[in-house]
């Protein structure tokens, strides 16, 4: 099972140098977040650097976030054609999308009537996350189009996020019960709750990943199975400005997916039970609060 590291929580940093810090850390290859960077938006910078570093790029991840809303223009099917067409040069065989809002009504019939055929041609596919919605006054308005499991019903590739799904109290080994046979790529990291979106460590939050884990690797085993691959999607602001207490980090995490996804017990692998009341990282740093120091400067 492909198991990947996004270059989006270092978007903060230089590529090539976020490139190496996920080789170093031991992971199959890397899912390229494109930001305002120029260096993420052309594929001969990419793939030069990706060489140079040593590790694959199967996988875009589209300019989609609010802080790279301009990045490819702002009409979005035009910005998921330009992304698909990264992911092509760069011999990705996926490209994400985030949901459009519920009154980006274009968007949405472009992604289910005619995005797959296009991806297709460019010889790669589009996959389609959750997200979810916001509290606004203390109560969750879902400003995006798909944050269920039956919103992506309609679609031939999805994209799971745990931490999303986390925030919207959804769940996650339901879900991707519900959506296995189209879900191609998982984005892994726990949720601390309080309707924040913290991609925190594994272990850190409150949602069942052991269990989670188990599943998909038990999956990934069978003859005719579903064969998600898995970026580790996490906050890691606090590393930032120590580079081997980063790659410790990474590593770190990544070996604890791998012994969940082998069926590792939760309390040997994390830590803690598998099911918690209360995350034990519940009052730690998150993206939305301060960043806090290196651990180790």
């Amino acid at each position: 099972m492909r198991l990947l590291a996004s270059t989006g929580p270092l978007f903060a940093r230089p590529l090539d140098w976020a490139l190496g810090v996920v080789a170093e850390a031991g992971y199959d290859g890397v899912e390229l977040m494109v930001t305002q960077d120029p260096a993420t938006q052309e594929p001969e910078r990419v793939a030069a650097a990706a060489a140079t570093e040593g590790i694959a790029v199967p996988v875009v991840h589209g300019p989609f976030l609010l802080l790279t809303r301009r990045v490819f223009g702002t009409d979005l099917v035009e910005k998921a054609r330009r992304s698909l067409e990264l992911a092509s040069d760069l011999d990705a065989d996926l490209m994400i999308v985030h949901p459009p809002f519920r009154w980006q009504r274009e968007f949405h019939q472009w992604l289910l009537r005619e995005g797959d055929a296009e991806a297709e041609e460019q010889g790669t596919r589009i996959g389609v996350e959750n997200l979810y919605p916001v509290s606004v006054a203390g109560r969750p308005v879902r400003f995006h189009r798909y944050t269920e499991p039956d919103h992506l019903r309609s679609f031939r590739h999805v994209v799971l996020d745990t931490s999303h799904f986390g925030v919207a109290d959804i769940d996650i080994t339901a879900a991707y019960r519900r959506l296995r046979e189209q879900a191609v790529h998982l984005h892994v990291s726990d949720n601390r709750g309080g309707g924040r979106d913290s991609h925190a460590p594994l272990g850190h939050g409150r949602l069942p990943l052991a269990s989670f884990l188990s599943e998909v690797g038990e999956d990934a085993k069978l003859p005719d199975g579903p064969r998600a691959s898995i970026t580790l999607e996490l906050d890691c602001r606090r590393y930032l400005d120590d580079r081997s207490a980063l790659v410790g980090y990474l590593r770190q995490e990544r070996e604890k997916c791998v012994a969940l996804l082998d069926g590792a017990p939760a309390e040997e692998v994390l830590g803690r039970p598998d099911v918690v009341a209360i995350a034990p990282g519940a009052h730690e740093d998150d993206p939305d609060q301060p960043t806090v120091p290196p651990l180790n400067p």
